[in-house]
C-alpha cells in the first residue's frame, strides 16, 4: 500500500483549499497507479498542514520573510 506524505503551508495558498485538496491528492493517486500499477483504493495520501509560524527556509521562520494584512 503506497502512503504520500505531504505538508503543504496553507498560507501560501489562495481559493478553496478543499477543493485543492482533493486535486491534489486525486493527481498523486493518478501518478502512483500509472507508475506501479498499484490499485487506487490502496494509495494513500496524507496531507498536513504547516504553519508559516512553524516553517523555516535558510534558518529563518517563513513567516517573518512574508508581509502581513
Amino acid at each position: 500500500m503506497p502512503i504520500v506524505n505531504l505538508s503543504i503551508v496553507p498560507e501560501l495558498m489562495e481559493g478553496d483549499r478543499d477543493t485543492q485538496y482533493r486535486q491534489i491528492s486525486a493527481g498523486i493517486t493518478d501518478v502512483i497507479v500509472s507508475s506501479t500499477g498499484a490499485p487506487a483504493g490502496s494509495v494513500h495520501v496524507l496531507i498536513n498542514e504547516v504553519s508559516d509560524s512553524r516553517y523555516a527556509v535558510g534558518g529563518t521562520m517563513l513567516r517573518s520573510t512574508r508581509p502581513r494584512d
